[in-house]
């Protein structure tokens, strides 16, 4: 292995069955501690023809200290490369920084998309694994109402217990709204807040899909106030107080 400002130079392994069709790539957790990096960090894969950024994530302990990257027929095919072959792999700063920016402004709304989302807490086994699915199912209610507008993040809150992984989604107020006017089932969930009946139905609609994950309303996109919120839709005027002496 070489080690220089220029990046690391590791031998090329076939990648992971298990790993097939992921766009990934593992290298060795030592070298990951060397660039500073984290499982899910994007990292730098340059070839003899070519070069490309690709999500990194750890080798399996039996690989370990062997000095090899595991790259699927696809990213070899990209930057140029064989089984057998060398690439010399490199963090990519400004794309890891930019994440982790990103993330932290999901969670605590500091931009204008997040203040008019709602945020919505999951948890499931191997949230690596699920995401896909998790992201999928999110794009096919997009979908429904026909918008390729990014409405929706998902992303991990780095925290994991008993097995179960835990992560956010934060979905724009605009895609709840749109969904409420073509699924007047969400009505009829049994909650106060619009979001909150929203949640219920979307946890409902997740379990048809058979997939394991539980949902709860975590934030709400209300601006801060001070005293009473009143519904102009719900509320007593004079007469109504008036009739009711």
């Amino acid at each position: 292995m070489m080690v220089d400002n220029s990046g690391i130079s590791l031998q090329v392994y076939e990648i992971e069955a298990k790993d097939k069709d992921r766009d990934i790539v593992r290298i060795d957790p030592d070298i990951m501690h060397k660039l500073n990096i984290s499982d899910g960090d994007f990292i730098s894969v340059n070839g003899p023809l070519n070069g490309t950024k690709i999500i990194c994530l750890s080798l399996l302990p039996s690989d370990i200290n062997k000095q090899i990257i595991r790259i699927d027929s696809k990213t070899r095919k990209l930057i140029g490369t064989t089984i057998g072959g060398t690439v010399i792999i490199k963090k990519v700063a400004l794309i890891n920084e930019e994440n982790n920016k990103a993330r932290k402004m999901d969670a605590a709304e500091e931009s204008d998309e997040v203040s008019n989302s709602i945020i919505v807490n999951g948890s499931c086994i191997d949230f690596e694994k699920e995401r896909p699915k998790i992201m999928e199912f999110l794009k096919s209610l997009e979908k429904e109402i026909h918008s390729d507008t990014n409405y929706f993040k998902c992303y991990s809150r780095g925290k994991k217990t008993l097995g179960w992984d835990f992560f956010e989604i934060s979905i724009d107020s605009r895609l709840v709204q749109k969904l409420t006017e073509i699924h007047p089932e969400i009505n009829k969930q049994e909650a106060i807040s619009l979001e909150e009946r929203f949640v219920l139905w979307l946890h409902a609609k997740i379990k048809k899909k058979k997939l394991d994950y539980h949902l709860k309303l975590s934030d709400l996109p209300y601006e801060s106030v001070i005293g009473f919120r009143l519904n102009p839709n719900d509320y007593r005027d004079i007469d109504d107080m008036e009739n009711m002496r």
